[in-house]
């Protein structure tokens, strides 16, 4: 997992040992004064949260969450939009009339829905 630290420090270069060995790691501020450095080697990330400069040189800046896998449904059957706005007035997405009245709301839903209808041409963005 990717953490990313950050210094107020600047461009911060520091040692830290990891397993008995010390490994140079920088951190890049783009404004001079915070820098971060970003690693998933979870060695590093340990030495790092145990070594004396953190807290006091760099801390933890933050954890990114990963993303959940979003997962597609293909709808080959449908050809027209009318096909389209039956297909998602009936179960299990039982959409009220307002919501899939143009085919830009149908595409909307559709995109809320994670559903693909391969057969549809998409409407022209503006």
């Amino acid at each position: 997992m990717m953490k990313i630290y950050q210094t107020q420090l600047g461009n911060l270069s520091t040692s830290i040992v990891v397993n008995g060995v010390p490994r140079r790691i920088q951190f890049f501020a783009r404004n001079g004064v915070n820098g971060i450095f970003s690693t998933d080697d979870e060695q590093l990330q340990q030495a790092m949260e145990k070594s004396r400069s953190y807290g006091k040189r760099f801390k933890l800046m933050e954890t990114p969450r990963p993303q959940p896998e979003v997962t597609y449904t293909m709808v080959p059957d449908v050809r027209t939009w009318q096909e389209a706005r039956d297909y998602l007035r009936k179960e299990p997405y039982n959409l009220p009339d307002e919501e899939v009245s143009t085919p830009a709301l149908i595409e909307l839903a559709g995109e809320r829905l994670h559903l693909i209808f391969t057969h549809l041409k998409k409407g022209k963005k503006r």
